[in-house]
C-alpha cells in the first residue's frame, strides 16, 4: 500500500492517469452549504499565504485503487473514496476557467493553463478527463468539463448538483481579473494537499471502507451496503435493475432516498430507514441503526449470488411500497375521511417510526385496500388511546417485531383479524389496548406534551368538520397552535381561590385535555391571560372550530366546565379511535 502525502497538483496533473468512480459509488450529493465552506476555505489560505506562504489547507485521504482497466494510453485507477470532494474540485477549477477574459494579452494561453489540470491528451490527440464519472452524473458532470465561458446550462437549479456546484463557483469567480483567478487555481493546485492511499490491486477497498467507517468518516449503510453487494462480479449486472433504477434513476429520487427522517432520537436518510425495516422484517430480530452494517454483513455473509437477488428483489419490493407512503407536503393538508394520510399524519407528528417495519410488512401482505384501511384504522386507535393514556413507548421497537411475528403466526383468515387479535391479547402496561374506560380518565387527567395534545386535538377537529354541512373539510395542522383557555397565568384576571389545595387543582386542571384547543394564531400575553368575557371572543376570532366555538358562549370557565369538555371530547374520541 502507497501512502504519501500529496497535493492536488499531482493528483490531477501527472501523467495519464484517470480516476474512474466506480458503478457502485453514490451519486454526488454535495449542496450549496458546503460548496461555501469550500469557497470560504479557498479565500481564506489564499489570504494566509500572502503572509505565510507554507500555510496549507489539509482536504483528508484520498484512496484510490489500481484498476485492472489501465492501458498503455491511460494509467487507470478506482476512485474508493474521495469522489465528492475531487469532483467538486474539478468543479471549481473548470469555473476558474471559464471566467477567464479572453479579451486580455496571453489570456488563451491562461486559459488553457488553468484547464489542462481537467484532462490530458493520449499519444493519438484523443482528450480523456481525468475524472470518469458513473450512472446518472455522466452526463452533467461531461457537460461541465466539455464547456467553455459562453456555454449556457439551461437545466433549472435542483436538477443535477453537479450543475448547481458549477453555476455557485461561477458566480463567486465571475469579474475576477485573470492574475486573481490564476492565483486561486495555484492556491487549489499547490495549498489544498491530501493523504494518497493508492491500493494494490489484491487490497480489499472493502476492509478499507469498513475501517474508515468505524473512525467516524460518514460514510452510509446505503453506500457501505451497495459496495460490499456489488463489488462481486456475479452480482454486479443485478445493479441497474435492483439498485439504480430505484435508488438513482433521476436526482429527485436520490433527494428522497437521502433526505432525512427521525427513527427514534437519531435523525436517518429515507434509504438508511428501508435498509432497518428490511432486515428487521426478515429476521424478525432487533437491529441497531448504529451498526445496521454489520448487521447486514453478518447476515449476507455466506450467501450465494442466488440469495443475493432474492435479497435485492425483496428489497426492491418494500423500497417501491416505502416510497409510495404519504409524507412531507403531501400531509400538510387533511381530510378527516384520508385514512391512509391520516395515520402516517399521527406517526409522524406522535413520533412512532419504530412502526415503520410493520407497516411495511402490511403494506406486502395486503393488497386490498379496504382491509388495508382496515389495518390502520386499528392501529391508529392503538397508538393514540396508549399516548393519550401516557403508556409507555420505551420497548416499542420489539413489541412491533412481536407483532410481525405474531401475524405472520396467526393468520386465520385476514391480516387485519390477526392484527386485532394480536393487539386484544396483550395484557401489560407496555403493550395493551387501553379501554373505554383508561380513554375516560386520560382525557379527565392526562397532561400531554403540546404537539401530541394538538395531534389529537387536529384529529377530533377533523372529524368535527367532516359534514356535509361544513363548508371546510381539508385542515392543515401547520396552521394550529396550541392554547389553554383558562391561562396557566390565571391569578390576575380569573378570581381568587380559598386554599392552596384548591390553587394547587386549578393548576393541574387547567394543563389537561378539556382546557386545550387549537387555534390559528398564537395570542400575546395580554390577551391569553386576560378574563374569560374578554378571552372567550379573542378566541372566538382566532378559532372557528367546534371544539372552541361550541364553548364561546359560555358565561364562565372553570374547573366544572373542563371536565365538561373533557367528557365531550372523549365521547368523540372514541367514536374516532375504537377499539
Amino acid at each position: 500500500m502507497n501512502i504519501q502525502k500529496v497535493h492536488l497538483l499531482n493528483l490531477l496533473n501527472t501523467g495519464t492517469n484517470q480516476y474512474i468512480i466506480p458503478f457502485f459509488q453514490r451519486p454526488y450529493v454535495w449542496l450549496k452549504d458546503d460548496c461555501e465552506i469550500l469557497y470560504e476555505d479557498v479565500i481564506e489560505t489564499a489570504q494566509a499565504n500572502k503572509t505565510n506562504p507554507l500555510k496549507e489547507h489539509f482536504i483528508g485521504t484520498i484512496i484510490t485503487k489500481n484498476s485492472n482497466n489501465s492501458s498503455q494510453m491511460t494509467a487507470k485507477y478506482d476512485l474508493v473514496d474521495g469522489q465528492q470532494r475531487m469532483t467538486t474540485f474539478s468543479l471549481l477549477i473548470k469555473a476558474l476557467a471559464n471566467c477567464v477574459d479572453l479579451n486580455q494579452p496571453n489570456a488563451n494561453f491562461l486559459y488553457d493553463n488553468i484547464n489542462k489540470s481537467l484532462f490530458f491528451n493520449d499519444a493519438y490527440g484523443k482528450v480523456h478527463y481525468r475524472i470518469m464519472h458513473n450512472r446518472i452524473d455522466t452526463v452533467y458532470f461531461d457537460k461541465v468539463m466539455s464547456s467553455d465561458k459562453n456555454t449556457v446550462f439551461t437545466e433549472p437549479v435542483g436538477k443535477s448538483n453537479i450543475l448547481d456546484t458549477y453555476r455557485f463557483f461561477l458566480s463567486k469567480f465571475n469579474g475576477l481579473t485573470n492574475d486573481e483567478l490564476l492565483n486561486y487555481n495555484n492556491v487549489v493546485l499547490h495549498k489544498f494537499p491530501a493523504i494518497s492511499m493508492v491500493l494494490d490491486a489484491h487490497d480489499d477497498e472493502q476492509e478499507i471502507f469498513d475501517t474508515i467507517n468505524s473512525l467516524g468518516v460518514k460514510l452510509t449503510t446505503s453506500e457501505l451496503l451497495k459496495n460490499f453487494v456489488f463489488n462481486d462480479s456475479q452480482t454486479q449486472d443485478l445493479y441497474k435493475t435492483y439498485w439504480e433504477d430505484i435508488f438513482e434513476s433521476d436526482e429527485e429520487t436520490i433527494k428522497f432516498w437521502n433526505t432525512k427522517k427521525t427513527a427514534g432520537r437519531l435523525y436517518r436518510e429515507n434509504i438508511d430507514v428501508l435498509l432497518y425495516c428490511y432486515l428487521l422484517i426478515q429476521t424478525q430480530k432487533d437491529v441497531s441503526l448504529e451498526h445496521l452494517f454489520k448487521d447486514y454483513k453478518d447476515w449476507l455473509s455466506g450467501k450465494t449470488t442466488a440469495d443475493k437477488r432474492n435479497f435485492l428483489e425483496g428489497l426492491k419490493i418494500y423500497a417501491e411500497i416505502y416510497a409510495s407512503f404519504p409524507s412531507g407536503t403531501e400531509l400538510n393538508n387533511l381530510k378527516f375521511d384520508d385514512t391512509e394520510k391520516r395515520f402516517f399524519h399521527v406517526i409522524e407528528n406522535l413520533n412512532i417510526t419504530t412502526i415503520f417495519p410493520l407497516v411495511l410488512f402490511i403494506y406486502k401482505e395486503v393488497a386490498d385496500e379496504k382491509e388495508r384501511a382496515q389495518c390502520l384504522a386499528l392501529l391508529e386507535s392503538y397508538l393514540v388511546r396508549r399516548n393519550i393514556c401516557r403508556l409507555t413507548t420505551k420497548n416499542y421497537n420489539n413489541l412491533f417485531i412481536s407483532i410481525i411475528k405474531s401475524v405472520k403466526g396467526n393468520l386465520i383468515t385476514t391480516v387485519f383479524e390477526a392484527l386485532q387479535n394480536t393487539l386484544l391479547s396483550y395484557t401489560e402496561d407496555t403493550n395493551r389496548f387501553p379501554d373505554d374506560s383508561d380513554v375516560k380518565n386520560a382525557f379527565a387527567n392526562s397532561i400531554l406534551s403540546n404537539q401530541h395534545a394538538k395531534e389529537t386535538l387536529y384529529i377530533i377537529a377533523l372529524y368535527q368538520v367532516k359534514t356535509v354541512l361544513n363548508d371546510v373539510t381539508v385542515l392543515s395542522s401547520n396552521s394550529f397552535s396550541v392554547e389553554h383557555m383558562m391561562p396557566k397565568k390565571w391569578e390576575q384576571n380569573w378570581g381568587t381561590l380559598n386554599s392552596q389545595e384548591e390553587i394547587n387543582h386549578r393548576n393541574y386542571k387547567l394543563l389537561t385535555f378539556g382546557n386545550l384547543t387549537i387555534i390559528t394564531k398564537n395570542l400575546n400575553s395580554k390577551l391569553r391571560n386576560s378574563a374569560w368575557s374578554n378571552k372567550k371572543t379573542v378566541l372566538q376570532q382566532y378559532s372557528s372550530l367546534p371544539l372552541t366555538t361550541q364553548y364561546t358562549a359560555l358565561d364562565e370557565w372553570n374547573e366544572s366546565t373542563i371536565n365538561q369538555r373533557a367528557e365531550d371530547l372523549e365521547t368523540i374520541a372514541l367514536q374516532i379511535w375504537k377499539k
